[in-house]
């Protein structure tokens, strides 16, 4: 028999072991209760806090910083620091070496400068401001890393900080000295040659040159100063020769550069000559550069100063002529 369910009544599918039907609740359930919503004055001051601390908002901050990487010693140099305070107040500008404070301006301070002693330090307070310091008589001791710090002032209290390192490199004084056997030499031969470099704090780099392009590293090799092969005392030394220094400061060293190298015939030029050169330089900081002149067996070489060939015997035009003065004015007395 069929039993019809009453139009209004609801009724809805329950999976139990009887698979029976359930009638279900006719009222939806109450709804949750609303979370309280916090007061305005407490969401103003959530949102300052987001504004003043995450990454990426407004605020003062460094938009240039200038420290020249490379420095020769005794030179001067200057610090720039450029600040965009975003509408705020500054407070201080401060310049650190390392972990030492050397320098600060505060526009709210009466004496508006203020430096502090550093090794190596030197500020010249009539040239600097507050975007520019001035140091004279740099040093080996004023190198490191250099840090602009900027403070704004009440109420932000904002900071923002930049750092740059500075490297004092010195300058060579004399060229490199280089040393080898003899000056002619033939194609096929390996010519075999030393180039020191001065006493300087770092030490040079040492590049080969022959006719003015560079020779591959492959045929050169970094050696002791006091090594070499064996040239000391009976080679020719070409250039200024340089020990090892004195007074020039721990870390201050020379450097030697070995090269062995194949001659061929495309090294040498129609006038059987050639140019082989060292040059001792640092990042492009300097450059000092010794040539030396090769020739092949018989020609001549074209530098004065260093010719295997001799002039001869032959007199000069000045006795010469002395002789035939007093030639002719003893005929005369005769």
């Amino acid at each position: 028999m069929t039993t019809s369910l009453p139009f209004n009544s609801s009724y809805s599918y329950s999976n139990n072991n009887h698979n029976r039907l359930s009638p279900s609740a006719t009222s939806p359930p109450p709804p949750a209760a609303a979370a309280p919503s916090p007061p305005p004055l407490l969401l103003l001051l959530l949102l300052l806090l987001l504004s003043t601390f995450l990454p990426g908002t407004a605020g003062i901050r460094i938009t240039e910083m200038h420290v020249p990487r490379l420095v020769k010693v005794g030179s001067t140099v200057k610090l720039a620091c450029r600040v965009d305070l975003q509408g705020a107040s500054l407070y201080s500008l401060n310049w650190w070496r390392g972990s030492e404070q050397f320098y600060q301006f505060s526009p709210s301070s009466e004496d508006q400068i203020t430096v502090w002693e550093s090794p190596g330090i030197t500020v010249d307070e009539l040239k600097s401001e507050r975007d520019v310091v001035v140091l004279h008589n740099i040093s080996h001791s004023t190198s490191g890393n250099f840090k602009c710090e900027v403070l704004a002032d009440h109420p932000s209290f904002e900071k923002d900080s930049e750092i740059t390192y500075m490297e004092v490199v010195d300058e060579p004084k004399h060229d490199p000295k280089v040393s080898l056997e003899r000056l002619q030499w033939s194609p096929g031969e390996v010519l075999k040659a030393n180039c020191t470099s001065p006493v300087t704090r770092p030490p040079s780099d040492l590049n080969w040159f022959i006719n003015g392009e560079k020779i591959d590293r492959q045929s050169t090799r970094l050696v002791d100063v006091d090594s070499g092969f064996g040239m000391s005392g009976r080679g020719l030394d070409v250039g200024v020769g340089v020990g090892v220094g004195v007074g020039m400061g721990v870390g201050s060293r020379s450097r030697t550069s070995q090269l062995n190298l194949v001659l061929r015939e495309t090294h040498f030029t129609l006038g059987g000559q050639s140019v082989l050169s060292c040059d001792a330089t640092y990042k492009k900081l300097y450059s000092r550069i010794s040539k030396v002149h090769l020739i092949k067996p018989g020609y001549k070489t074209a530098a004065p100063s260093q010719k295997l060939y001799g002039e001869g015997s032959s007199s000069s035009p000045g006795v010469l002529v002395w002789i035939l003065m007093v030639a002719t004015l003893a005929a005369f007395t005769l």
